[in-house]
């Protein structure tokens, strides 16, 4: 009995029991959120993004990194006038650039030096597809279909160095983390998939510090299988709009540093919020499509808010994945009037992607940055290009202009391919 417990225990750090819940009198160490950076289609550092978000900036202009002619649509968000920190020799590719970008930004916010933290400081990356860029070119080399296992005409070498979990290491060798990798190819739930888990080895008082998100680079490959899905607009991105006509895609990074209070307390850092809690779940229902009834997405919340010992009443704020595909909002929409009862039409919940983009594995590392933000500063990020509320999804969306409003508790939804869901609580600090 005690050594199934302490098996238990163990693997808590790598998932959430449903029952089994913990709340915050269990959570060994408070952690803190002392650092963000972000890399991003409307805006290349965190107060260029922030910015944006607020004035209603968007990011989708015409694609410039290649010929659309084959596609339905021609828009999509790319980051703009970036310069990667430093030349890399084609070691690594573009989505590692944005990554080592935004962690920089977000370890100098903090004001906090990785070697002099040695083991004790940890670095988790989540991503989609990890370098796409260098397997886009490999298909031009090779003048039509990626190269056959078979080998032929195939750098196989450097396939492997461009591989999704490279990326981490590379961001952890360039900034001198010395402490446990993690790299979590989770879809569009990987960047909420990294902060939990840093947040969770955190508290574990496993490690004192960690920088945690997501990074995703703009690939013809991506983009030909959102078109395949047609999932794309051919214009704008209108969450919860009733005339919404898809997504449109985007690439970045966004990265938090994460501290045991305590740790932060004795450097005298600036604490910006606090990591309340986070709930991971699977609709197991289709690859590409969520659980029409929104089972999955409302569980997710229901976990993160049982984890971070928090009631629906006490939330502020919901940060939606809301991706403007006529499919995920409505189930979204059902999700939280499962979790908020009476109040989901009164919890103002917008999405950020209507002028990002969706940033795949980025995408909820650069909305967990806007939700420390909304904490930070007391002002709720707007849904942009809103004109008629989606009867289906009767929300509270924050249409077209920022709303002043302190709050208590956010959460920061994410939503993927296979059902793959996951939500970070965040609390004022």
């Amino acid at each position: 009995m005690r050594k199934t417990a302490r098996v238990r225990s163990s693997l808590r750090v790598w998932y959430n029991d449903p029952m089994e819940p913990r709340g915050k009198a269990a959570a060994a160490k408070a952690v803190v959120v002392t650092g963000l950076g972000c890399v991003t289609p409307i805006g290349n550092c965190v107060a260029s993004f922030w910015r944006s978000l607020l004035e209603g900036r968007s990011g989708a202009a015409p694609i410039a990194s290649f010929a659309t002619s084959p596609y339905k649509t021609s828009i999509g968000c790319e980051v703009k006038g970036f310069e990667a920190p430093a030349p890399n020799g084609g070691r690594w590719g573009r989505a590692t650039d944005l990554a080592i970008a935004a962690a920089g930004e977000a370890l100098r916010h903090a004001g906090i030096d990785p070697r002099a933290e040695g083991p004790r400081m940890g670095v988790s990356v989540g991503t989609t597809m990890g370098e796409p860029n260098f397997l886009d070119e490999l298909t031009a080399r090779a003048g039509g279909p990626p190269p056959s296992p078979d080998g032929a005409g195939a750098p196989w070498g450097e396939v492997l160095t461009h591989s999704a979990w490279s990326i981490t290491s590379w961001v952890a060798s360039q900034l001198g983390i010395e402490g446990p990798q993690a790299s979590l190819p989770a879809a569009c739930s990987a960047g909420n998939y990294a902060v939990g888990l840093a947040f969770d080895l955190i508290r574990q008082g496993r490690l004192e510090a960690a920088v945690a998100g997501g990074t995703e680079a703009f690939s013809e490959s991506a983009f030909a299988g959102f078109s395949r899905l047609n999932a794309m607009s051919p214009d704008a991105c209108r969450p919860f709009d009733a005339d919404r006509l898809g997504l449109l895609l985007g690439e970045g990074a966004g990265f938090l540093v994460l501290e045991c209070e305590e740790h932060a307390r004795r450097r005298d850092a600036p604490v910006l919020a606090r990591v309340l809690g986070y709930g991971l779940s699977c609709d197991a229902y289709h690859i590409t499509g969520p659980h029409p009834e929104g089972e999955g997405a409302a569980a997710v919340m229901r976990n993160a808010l049982r984890d971070a010992g928090a009631d629906p009443g006490e939330v502020g704020y919901i940060c939606c994945h809301g991706t403007g595909t006529p499919h995920n909002d409505r189930t979204e929409a059902k999700a939280i009037h499962k979790v908020f009862g009476d109040r989901a039409r009164s919890v103002p919940a917008s999405s950020i992607k209507a002028i990002t983009g969706h940033m795949m594995g980025a995408a909820s590392a650069a909305e967990a940055v806007a939700c420390v933000l909304a904490l930070r500063d007391g002002v709720l990020p707007p849904t942009w290009n809103h004109r008629r509320l989606d009867p289906e999804c009767d929300l509270d969306v924050i249409p077209n202009e920022p709303r002043e409003a302190r709050v208590k508790v956010v959460l920061n939804n994410s939503y993927a391919f296979g059902g793959n869901n996951a939500c970070v609580a965040f609390g004022e600090r």
